[in-house]
């Protein structure tokens, strides 16, 4: 089995707050932009519980994650609905600014493609809710050699109580046998319904 791409990062705002024992309000998706990575690493816990020279017990649940996402580009109107950035200006927006206000939370999903003998399939992954953080800025003057720079986000899992089972929970996760299946399922995760196309 071999990793073979990553699709069609989406931002979901979270409408209303979030209220524990009960599922999340998502509005309308935000596309982030072309991706080129998630990197995801989780904040496991270690805490052993000794007797007899030996671990008796050990509790090795997730209490959290980080994710660092780079794509492509970012828009100024995806950076603002990600990141906090307020946009300024009446009808016309002149610039944005950022501020030292907390970004939204939100829901984050994307689509990871693999193969594996030669058959090719779709993992779809929605995370209930997270905050962003810029990942920096940088410039530099063209050389003879061009190097590709990309602009970054890094998130924040947050552990959410979405039903009565008392777990936090962070990620769903699922497989399909087509991108058009993976892209249905991440929808019904965010409660969206995409408006008809008329042709």
């Amino acid at each position: 089995m071999a990793y073979i791409g990553m699709r069609k990062p989406v931002f979901w705002p979270i409408s209303t707050p979030r209220v524990d024992g009960s599922s999340i309000s998502y509005g309308n998706p935000v596309t982030i932009g072309p991706a080129v990575s998630a990197n995801v690493t989780f904040d496991v816990a270690d805490n052993p519980d000794y007797g007899d020279d030996i671990i008796i017990d050990n509790d090795k649940g997730v209490n959290g994650y980080t994710i660092a996402l780079e794509t492509n580009d970012i828009s100024m109107e995806a950076r603002a609905a990600c990141l906090g950035w307020k946009p300024i200006g009446t009808g016309t927006v002149t610039h944005y600014e950022v501020t030292d206000a907390a970004p939204p939370e939100g829901g984050l999903s994307y689509i990871r493609v693999k193969m594996f003998k030669g058959t090719k399939k779709y993992e779809a992954f929605f995370f209930h809710a997270l905050q962003f953080s810029d990942g920096g800025e940088n410039a530099s003057t063209k050389q003879k050699q061009i190097q590709w720079n990309h602009p970054t986000m890094n998130g924040t899992g947050i552990g959410c109580f979405i039903d009565s089972s008392g777990d936090a929970k962070y990620f769903n996760w699922m497989e399909f046998s087509s991108e058009s299946a993976a892209e249905t399922w991440i929808n019904s995760q965010a409660g969206y319904t995409p408006p008809v196309t008329s042709t």
